[in-house]
């Protein structure tokens, strides 16, 4: 039997079993229609989708599947992911304007970052900063890179693993380099 032919009951038993093809199954392929919804509406077309997949997989996850644990089959799985999630990610949102509203407009990081970096370097880095479309990659880059803060704090911040944070920093690059106008990838 295939994950597709599951019903639900199986689906959330295979998950919480941590049986990693019903996992991939349903966030690759169940929540695919779902993540294209919270891009358009929630973000704006302005975030990842393999960001929400692993930000969702977190969410879900921690402590032994509490989350779905919690799902009582009053409703459709899917239905119920889909109230659970936008809540999650509505939230996040909030988070994330709040946190950007409370910045000082005079950024510290180019005075206290100034030190190994010419005014021309740093002019350019901001200039490429300014047009990369992710707000989220701009924070990551800012932080770990010209603010040098470890990573751990960060992760903490966003209320990201550390390895997601990674994941998320990677992206940043590359989203950097295509707005520098470099094609190649970051490794």
């Amino acid at each position: 039997m295939h994950y597709r032919d599951y019903d639900d009951r199986q689906l959330v038993t295979a998950i919480i079993n941590n049986d990693i093809g019903a996992i991939e199954y349903f966030f690759k392929d169940k929540c695919s229609g779902l993540f294209a919804y919270i891009i358009a509406n929630i973000f704006d077309g302005n975030v990842d989708k393999q960001d929400l997949t692993q930000e969702l997989f977190w969410y879900l996850a921690k402590k032994d599947w509490y989350k779905v644990r919690q799902f009582d089959f009053r409703s459709q799985l899917m239905t119920w992911v889909t109230v659970v999630a936008v809540r999650f990610f509505q939230k996040k949102r909030k988070e994330l304007i709040e946190k950007t509203d409370s910045m000082p407009l005079n950024n510290k990081m180019w005075k206290d970052n100034s030190a190994g970096i010419s005014l021309d370097k740093r002019i350019d880095i901001r200039a490429a900063l300014q047009r990369m479309p992710n707000a989220r990659y701009r924070k990551v880059i800012e932080i770990l890179d010209l603010k040098d803060v470890r990573p751990e704090l960060l992760a903490e911040e966003m209320n990201v693993t550390v390895d997601n944070l990674y994941n998320i920093h990677r992206r940043a690059l590359v989203q950097l380099r295509l707005v520098m106008g470099r094609k190649e990838d970051y490794v």
